[in-house]
């Protein structure tokens, strides 16, 4: 028993369904040549003629059998490719983002995804972004969101501005005339970095309350017992952005990149969370 190829069987229905050789060739990428040879190749793995030799396309008894169980088997094996595809989709997805873009925007986006696309899940990890950024090229990560230096984000997806601010406490008092008490995430983070290099030597700084969580910052901005840094996005309602000539100094602005896994970031399961985040940042911006 034979096996025959499949390329050879969707080139024969090609030819029927155009009724040409060129015109197959002109849609599967080949020459006429090729899609001849193939038929040879294909008739002699049959040993039948599939053609009526009166110069037409009209095909014998034995090609019609043929047509009827390639358009069969090619159907089975599209239904196959089609099946793989969507269960490969349904996979976990690794997501790497910033605990304060976690806390603002991963509620929306899941219940997004929930009813778009409920057979995804999800392993999704909390850092700071230097330590996302490492993670992805650890290959730890299918997707990740991080907050970057402007002009400093080369090979992300999708970039965009963001623009960052003071935040304090919604009563917090006037800050002129003494060093500012820094509410920060743990070094490395670029808040941090910002906060840090703008206050500079000359203005005076306390670093009094460090957490790797957004509810820690917020819990001693809150109560103000210090100031920090963030997003403008996504400044809670709960605290608020200290305005330019509030007592400190302008931040750089900064970027917020999504970058994809370079080895496997093209998936369609990847690309659906990678339209849903972009979607809703543009949305929610």
């Amino acid at each position: 028993m034979r096996n025959i190829p499949t390329d050879l069987l969707r080139t024969f229905v090609t030819i029927i369904e155009l009724n040409g050789f060129r015109r197959a060739g002109d849609k599967l990428g080949r020459t006429q040549p090729a899609i001849s040879l193939q038929m040879k190749r294909l008739q002699e793995l049959l040993g039948v003629s599939l053609f009526l030799r009166n110069g037409s396309l009209d095909l014998t008894e034995q090609g019609a059998i043929v047509a009827r169980h390639a358009r069969q088997i090619l159907a089975m094996n599209d239904d196959m490719q089609h099946e793989l595809a969507q269960h490969k989709s349904a996979g976990t997805l690794k997501l790497g983002i910033p605990n304060d873009y976690a806390d603002h925007f991963l509620p929306r986006l899941i219940a997004q995804l929930g009813q778009e696309a409920p057979q995804l899940t999800f392993n999704v990890v909390c850092q700071v972004s230097h330590q996302l950024i490492s993670g992805l090229q650890r290959d730890e990560f299918d997707m990740i969101i991080a907050l970057t230096p402007k002009g400093a984000s080369a090979g992300a997806h999708m970039v965009w501005p963001e623009p960052l601010t003071w935040v304090g406490s919604l009563d917090a008092p006037p800050l002129q005339g003494r060093p500012a008490r820094i509410v920060c995430y743990p070094e490395g983070c670029l808040y941090r970095k910002s906060m840090i290099a703008a206050l500079g030597p000359e203005r005076g700084y306390e670093i009094v309350y460090e957490s790797p969580s957004l509810a820690g910052l917020h819990a001693a901005v809150s109560t103000g017992f210090g100031i920090t840094a963030l997003s403008r996005r996504i400044v809670p309602k709960s605290l608020r952005a200290i305005p330019e000539g509030g007592g400190l100094p302008p931040l750089p602005d900064a970027e917020v990149a999504l970058y994809l896994n370079s080895r496997h970031g093209r998936s369609p399961a990847v690309l659906r969370l990678a339209k849903a985040f972009s979607s809703l940042f543009e949305d929610l911006g």
